[in-house]
C-alpha cells in the first residue's frame, strides 16, 4: 500500500520504505582486495561503455577535450580489460569518463564497499525527507515518555499568581 495501511493517510503522499530496494542499506567491506576492486571498476566500466550511445573513439575523444590529454580508443579498452589489472584508469579521467558516457551510477560502484549510496539530484531529497520523519519520531516518543512521567507524576503549580515586576 502507498500509504502504509494508516488510517487516515494522505493517499497523495508515497511510502518512503517503498523505496528500499532502490536505496539498499550498506554495510562497509572489511577485507576487500584491490584486484577485486579493480575488476569491478573495469567490468562496470566496459558495460557503460557497451551502454552507451557512443563508440568507443567517441568517447575517447570526448575525455580528450575534457582533460586536454590525449587517449586513443585502444587505451580506452585497455582501462576496461578486466585482463589488463596493471592498467587502471586515474581518476581524472575516470570522471571524464562518467561524464561521456553519463554513467552516473559507475560512482556507486567506487562507493558500495564503504557502505555508502550515491543519490542522484532529487533523491537526496527524498533521503532528507525520510531522516526528519525520523527526528520527528524520535521527538514524538520523547513527548509521550515525558506525557508518562507527568501522569505518574504530575508537577504542582503554585495556586497564588505570581506579581508583575
Amino acid at each position: 500500500m502507498a500509504n502504509g495501511g494508516k488510517k487516515g493517510a494522505d493517499k497523495r503522499q508515497g511510502d518512503l520504505f517503498a523505496y528500499a530496494d532502490m536505496y539498499p542499506v550498506r554495510q562497509p567491506t572489511t577485507a576487500m582486495r584491490p584486484l577485486d576492486l579493480s575488476l569491478r571498476i573495469k567490468t562496470a566500466m566496459g558495460r557503460a561503455l557497451k551502454e552507451c550511445p557512443l563508440n568507443a573513439t567517441q568517447v575517447a575523444a570526448a575525455i580528450t577535450e575534457m582533460t586536454g590529454r590525449e587517449l586513443t580508443a585502444d587505451a580506452l579498452y585497455t582501462y576496461t580489460a578486466p585482463t589488463k589489472p596493471e592498467h587502471e584508469i586515474g581518476i581524472t579521467r575516470f570522471v571524464a569518463f562518467v561524464r561521456a558516457t553519463g554513467a552516473t551510477w559507475l560512482w556507486d560502484v567506487l562507493v558500495e564497499d564503504d557502505g555508502l549510496i550515491v543519490l542522484e539530484g532529487e533523491e537526496a531529497h527524498l533521503a532528507q525527507r525520510g531522516l526528519l520523519e525520523q527526528q520527528v519520531r524520535q521527538l514524538q516518543d520523547e513527548i509521550k515518555g515525558l506525557d508518562r512521567k507527568l501522569r505518574e507524576e504530575p508537577v504542582k503549580v503554585a495556586t497564588h499568581r505570581r506579581r508583575r515586576v
